[in-house]
Protein backbone atom coordinates (compact mmCIF):
# COMPACT_ATOMS: atom_id res chain seq x y z
CA UNK A 1 0.00 0.00 0.00
CA UNK A 2 1.45 3.37 -0.98
CA UNK A 3 0.56 7.00 -1.71
CA UNK A 4 2.49 9.50 -3.80
CA UNK A 5 2.08 13.23 -4.41
CA UNK A 6 2.78 13.11 -8.14
CA UNK A 7 3.50 16.84 -8.39
CA UNK A 8 6.09 16.97 -5.60
CA UNK A 9 7.49 13.57 -6.56
CA UNK A 10 8.38 14.91 -10.01
CA UNK A 11 11.15 17.04 -8.44
CA UNK A 12 14.49 15.60 -9.67
CA UNK A 13 15.82 14.98 -6.14
CA UNK A 14 12.69 13.25 -4.83
CA UNK A 15 12.18 11.35 -8.08
CA UNK A 16 15.60 9.79 -7.52
CA UNK A 17 14.64 8.50 -4.06
CA UNK A 18 11.21 7.07 -4.97
CA UNK A 19 12.47 3.68 -6.27
CA UNK A 20 14.76 3.42 -3.24
CA UNK A 21 11.82 3.98 -0.89
CA UNK A 22 9.66 1.48 -2.76
CA UNK A 23 12.48 -1.08 -2.86
CA UNK A 24 13.05 -0.90 0.91
CA UNK A 25 9.34 -1.18 1.69
CA UNK A 26 8.76 -4.16 -0.60
CA UNK A 27 11.94 -5.92 0.55
CA UNK A 28 11.38 -5.61 4.31
CA UNK A 29 7.62 -6.11 4.15
CA UNK A 30 4.33 -4.61 5.29
CA UNK A 31 5.59 -3.92 8.82
CA UNK A 32 8.11 -1.43 7.37
CA UNK A 33 6.92 2.10 6.64
CA UNK A 34 9.09 4.19 4.32
CA UNK A 35 8.42 7.92 4.04
CA UNK A 36 9.87 10.55 1.73
CA UNK A 37 9.66 14.07 3.20
CA UNK A 38 9.95 17.45 1.48
CA UNK A 39 11.47 19.64 4.22
CA UNK A 40 10.89 22.84 2.27
CA UNK A 41 7.22 22.44 3.27
CA UNK A 42 7.18 20.99 6.80
CA UNK A 43 3.47 21.60 7.33
CA UNK A 44 2.68 19.16 4.49
CA UNK A 45 5.97 17.35 4.07
CA UNK A 46 5.10 13.78 3.07
CA UNK A 47 5.72 13.35 -0.66
CA UNK A 48 5.41 9.57 -0.71
CA UNK A 49 4.60 6.94 1.91
CA UNK A 50 4.72 3.18 1.71
CA UNK A 51 2.88 1.03 4.31
CA UNK A 52 1.48 4.12 6.00
CA UNK A 53 -0.68 1.92 8.27
CA UNK A 54 2.36 1.56 10.54
CA UNK A 55 1.96 5.12 11.88
CA UNK A 56 -1.42 5.97 10.34
CA UNK A 57 -0.10 8.87 8.25
CA UNK A 58 -0.66 9.76 4.61
CA UNK A 59 0.59 12.04 1.84
CA UNK A 60 0.28 15.65 3.01
CA UNK A 61 0.85 14.90 6.70
CA UNK A 62 3.39 17.19 8.43
CA UNK A 63 6.96 16.48 9.46
CA UNK A 64 7.58 14.97 12.90
CA UNK A 65 8.68 17.10 15.84
CA UNK A 66 12.14 15.50 15.75
CA UNK A 67 12.47 16.32 12.07
CA UNK A 68 11.55 19.96 12.65
CA UNK A 69 14.12 20.12 15.46
CA UNK A 70 16.84 18.72 13.21
CA UNK A 71 15.99 21.24 10.51
CA UNK A 72 16.09 24.09 13.03
CA UNK A 73 19.44 23.02 14.50
CA UNK A 74 21.14 22.63 11.12
CA UNK A 75 22.94 19.47 12.20
CA UNK A 76 25.62 18.18 9.85
CA UNK A 77 24.76 14.51 10.38
CA UNK A 78 23.14 12.88 7.36
CA UNK A 79 22.24 9.64 9.13
CA UNK A 80 20.13 9.12 12.26
CA UNK A 81 19.98 5.39 12.80
CA UNK A 82 18.05 2.96 15.00
CA UNK A 83 16.23 5.32 17.38
CA UNK A 84 13.08 4.16 19.25
CA UNK A 85 9.58 5.53 18.71
CA UNK A 86 5.98 4.73 19.53
CA UNK A 87 2.91 5.11 17.34
CA UNK A 88 -0.37 6.56 18.57
CA UNK A 89 -1.62 2.99 19.16
CA UNK A 90 1.43 2.20 21.28
CA UNK A 91 3.34 0.12 18.75
CA UNK A 92 7.07 -0.05 19.38
CA UNK A 93 8.83 1.32 16.33
CA UNK A 94 12.46 1.36 15.27
CA UNK A 95 13.32 4.33 13.05
CA UNK A 96 16.14 5.57 10.85
CA UNK A 97 16.31 8.83 8.89
CA UNK A 98 18.52 9.75 5.94
CA UNK A 99 18.92 13.49 5.38
CA UNK A 100 18.63 14.64 1.74
CA UNK A 101 20.60 17.71 0.64
CA UNK A 102 20.68 19.67 -2.61
CA UNK A 103 23.83 20.40 -4.63
CA UNK A 104 24.64 23.32 -2.33
CA UNK A 105 24.43 21.23 0.82
CA UNK A 106 21.09 22.58 2.04
CA UNK A 107 18.65 20.18 3.69
CA UNK A 108 15.66 19.72 1.37
CA UNK A 109 14.21 16.41 2.50
CA UNK A 110 14.70 13.11 4.27
CA UNK A 111 13.97 9.45 3.74
CA UNK A 112 12.60 7.81 6.90
CA UNK A 113 12.24 4.11 7.69
CA UNK A 114 9.89 3.06 10.51
CA UNK A 115 9.75 -0.63 11.38
CA UNK A 116 6.90 -1.98 13.53
CA UNK A 117 8.65 -4.30 15.99
CA UNK A 118 5.48 -5.91 17.37
CA UNK A 119 5.99 -9.24 15.63
CA UNK A 120 9.76 -9.09 15.69
CA UNK A 121 9.83 -8.66 19.47
CA UNK A 122 8.00 -11.98 19.78
CA UNK A 123 11.08 -13.57 18.29
CA UNK A 124 13.64 -11.25 19.90
CA UNK A 125 16.07 -14.01 20.79
CA UNK A 126 16.39 -14.89 17.09
CA UNK A 127 16.25 -11.34 15.80
CA UNK A 128 18.29 -9.50 18.44
CA UNK A 129 20.27 -7.50 15.91
CA UNK A 130 17.11 -6.41 14.11
CA UNK A 131 15.41 -5.19 17.28
CA UNK A 132 18.37 -3.40 18.86
CA UNK A 133 17.77 0.32 19.39
CA UNK A 134 19.81 3.16 20.85
CA UNK A 135 17.85 4.08 23.96
CA UNK A 136 19.62 7.40 24.44
CA UNK A 137 18.03 8.88 21.32
CA UNK A 138 15.07 11.25 21.76
CA UNK A 139 11.68 9.85 20.80
CA UNK A 140 9.61 11.56 18.13
CA UNK A 141 5.87 11.53 17.54
CA UNK A 142 3.91 11.11 14.32
CA UNK A 143 1.43 14.01 14.09
CA UNK A 144 -1.49 13.80 11.69
CA UNK A 145 -1.97 17.57 11.49
CA UNK A 146 -0.02 20.80 11.95
CA UNK A 147 -2.15 21.64 15.01
CA UNK A 148 -1.20 18.32 16.59
CA UNK A 149 2.49 18.96 15.86
CA UNK A 150 2.27 22.45 17.37
CA UNK A 151 0.50 21.19 20.51
CA UNK A 152 3.07 18.42 20.98
CA UNK A 153 5.97 20.88 20.88
CA UNK A 154 4.26 23.37 23.19
CA UNK A 155 3.41 20.62 25.69
CA UNK A 156 7.04 19.47 25.65
CA UNK A 157 8.28 23.02 26.37
CA UNK A 158 5.73 23.45 29.20
CA UNK A 159 6.91 20.14 30.69
CA UNK A 160 10.54 21.33 30.63
CA UNK A 161 9.62 24.61 32.35
CA UNK A 162 7.65 22.69 34.96
CA UNK A 163 4.80 25.20 35.27
CA UNK A 164 1.50 25.88 33.48
CA UNK A 165 1.78 28.83 31.09
CA UNK A 166 -0.53 30.96 33.27
CA UNK A 167 1.83 30.65 36.26
CA UNK A 168 5.11 31.34 34.45
CA UNK A 169 7.21 34.34 35.52
CA UNK A 170 8.73 36.62 32.87
CA UNK A 171 12.07 34.81 32.82
CA UNK A 172 10.27 31.47 32.52
CA UNK A 173 8.21 32.78 29.62
CA UNK A 174 11.38 33.85 27.87
CA UNK A 175 12.85 30.39 28.45
CA UNK A 176 9.61 28.90 27.11
CA UNK A 177 9.99 30.92 23.88
CA UNK A 178 13.66 29.90 23.65
CA UNK A 179 12.76 26.22 23.92
CA UNK A 180 10.09 26.51 21.23
CA UNK A 181 12.54 28.29 18.95
CA UNK A 182 15.17 25.58 19.45
CA UNK A 183 12.58 22.91 18.67
CA UNK A 184 11.87 24.72 15.39
CA UNK A 185 8.23 25.57 16.13
CA UNK A 186 8.52 29.05 14.64
CA UNK A 187 9.47 27.58 11.27
CA UNK A 188 5.77 26.74 10.94
CA UNK A 189 3.62 29.56 9.58
CA UNK A 190 1.29 31.18 12.12
CA UNK A 191 2.82 29.71 15.27
CA UNK A 192 4.28 33.00 16.53
CA UNK A 193 0.74 34.44 16.55
CA UNK A 194 -0.57 31.35 18.37
CA UNK A 195 2.16 31.44 21.03
CA UNK A 196 1.61 35.18 21.51
CA UNK A 197 -2.04 34.47 22.27
CA UNK A 198 -1.07 31.75 24.75
CA UNK A 199 1.26 34.15 26.57
CA UNK A 200 -1.15 37.08 26.26
CA UNK A 201 1.46 39.27 24.57
CA UNK A 202 1.75 40.78 21.10
CA UNK A 203 3.52 38.80 18.39
CA UNK A 204 5.97 41.72 18.10
CA UNK A 205 7.09 41.03 21.67
CA UNK A 206 8.08 37.53 20.59
CA UNK A 207 9.73 38.82 17.40
CA UNK A 208 11.77 41.30 19.46
CA UNK A 209 12.92 38.59 21.86
CA UNK A 210 13.91 36.24 19.06
CA UNK A 211 15.91 39.00 17.35
CA UNK A 212 17.83 39.68 20.57
CA UNK A 213 18.81 36.05 21.08
CA UNK A 214 22.54 35.37 20.61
Amino acid sequence: MYEIDEKKASHPIFKYYLPIAEGIAKTVGSHCEVVLHDLTDISSSIVAIYNGHVTGREVGSPMTDLGVSILRSGKEDNLLLNYPNKSIKGKKIKSSSIIIRDDEGRIVGCLCINIDLTLLLMAESLLNEMTNVQEEKEEESFPHSVNELEKKMIDRAVEKIGKPIGLMEKNERMEFIRLLDEMGLFLIKGTIHNVAQLLNVSKYTIYNYLEKRP
